[in-house]
């Protein structure tokens, strides 16, 4: 029996002028046997539906557009998705917000959301991960210029119960 995903919440909130955070939070059914291993419910994801999403221009997760953010379903692939601490996603939430290219950062009740987040997965004891794409053309939409930025995480509850997926963008 494969894995499903229903979405809990999804919130975009605004960093930078045209920046976001896009945090949601995916309830994981199915049997414990088949989400003991965080890899086995990431492959579950990026296979089903559900998993299809264009952040730039915000869509209902699952809306059938061949593409997760700026990368083609089918060529998206789950050993791009490297674990790391939750001390290493807070650092590189850090970096991405402290971006020196960027002449205004995000005020405190910008970053809040997202640090916030990356405390919460610390505080849950959560599995986390960095999308850690190859730079390669033909692994993205043709469009994909229009992410000026763009760090995905996910982290997977102990339990295995929960997905959740936060993206920092700019278009």
């Amino acid at each position: 029996m494969a894995l499903s995903f229903s979405v809990i919440n999804t919130r975009m909130t605004p960093v930078w002028d045209f920046g976001w955070f896009d945090l949601t939070r995916f309830k994981v059914d199915g049997p414990a046997t088949e989400r003991q291993d965080c890899y086995h419910v990431l492959a579950e994801f990026l296979r089903a539906p559900i998993s299809q999403r264009s952040f730039c221009d915000p869509g209902q997760w699952g809306e059938s557009i061949q593409r997760h953010g700026p990368f083609l379903c089918e060529r998206l692939a789950v050993m791009w998705f490297r674990p790391i601490t939750t001390e290493q996603l807070a650092d590189r939430i850090r970096a991405a917000l402290d971006d020196p290219e960027f002449t205004v950062p995000p005020n405190n009740e910008q970053r809040q959301p997202v640090e916030g987040w990356a405390a919460a997965v610390k505080a849950r004891g959560d599995d986390a991960f960095a999308l850690e794409a190859p730079d390669l053309a033909e692994i993205k939409v043709d469009w994909a210029f229009v992410w000026i930025v763009y760090h995905e995480f996910l982290s997977i509850s102990s339990d295995r119960e929960e997905l959740t997926i936060g993206v920092i963008g700019y278009d």
